[in-house]
């Protein structure tokens, strides 16, 4: 069978992640990206499940937000309530999560 050599196109957290798990699976793997230093446009909200699916560090979530109000650009409101004591949604920066989630490709040998 042949090696397979695999290239990741964008290095957020979509194609960090897959980077990843292309290189702890053994495949070479090339992530690609054509600006690190790029602040999206992103509201940083992560949801709890997010959080562990995706094995965060606690330093990577700047505020734990238990209620919040979005609302789009037609103007429709929608609130948000955690009720449980224990959960929340995270808030981070993205180029923060890109960061971090790109170096954890790249120490699995991206």
């Amino acid at each position: 069978m042949p090696a397979l050599r695999v290239a990741v196109v964008g290095s957020g957290p979509a194609g960090s992640s897959a980077a990843e798990t292309l290189a702890k699976a053994g495949i070479e793997t090339y992530l690609f990206e054509r600006k690190l230093d790029n602040a999206k446009p992103c509201g940083g909200a992560i949801p709890l499940c997010m959080v562990s699916e995706f094995d965060l560090p606690p330093e990577i979530i700047d505020r734990q937000v238990r209620k919040m109000k979005m609302i789009s650009p037609s103007n429709v409101e929608v609130d948000i309530n955690i009720e449980k004591e224990h959960e929340y949604i995270g808030m981070c920066r993205r180029e923060v999560l890109d960061g971090y989630l790109r170096d954890r490709a790249v120490a699995c040998g991206t």
